[in-house]
């Protein structure tokens, strides 16, 4: 399984995580994958839930109680949005999704074997 990325964020630091069911209601959320959302907060044509539900998820994913992470989101995001928050979920997203932390060493050796 994929380790979280660690952050700073919010006046300390906190451990962001999706897995698989978190991308699962990632999507149902915004009504896209999580490619397309990433691509939405890359091109500059994201939603705020793109934005929010991101973060709020990894945050729970990463071992926050629901509630902790949404009163965090609140107070952090909803509060006093801006565009480094669009930078974060990016970069949560990019890790979750290129991030090879969580790939299994059998697909190597079964590769290596091969040649």
């Amino acid at each position: 399984m994929a380790r979280g990325v660690d952050v700073t964020w919010a006046g300390g630091e906190s451990t962001f995580l999706l897995t698989i069911d978190l991308l699962r209601a990632l999507q149902d959320r915004c009504d896209a994958g999580p490619a397309f959302i990433l691509e939405r907060l890359t091109n500059g044509e994201w939603r705020v839930d793109d934005i929010i539900s991101t973060i709020r998820l990894a945050l729970e994913g990463g071992g926050m109680e629901k509630e902790d992470a949404r009163k965090l989101v609140r107070r952090h995001i909803e509060e006093d949005f801006g565009v480094k928050h669009v930078l974060l979920a990016r970069a949560i997203l990019s890790h979750t999704l290129f991030s090879d932390e969580g790939e299994s060493d059998a697909g190597e050796r079964k590769a290596a074997a091969e040649d």
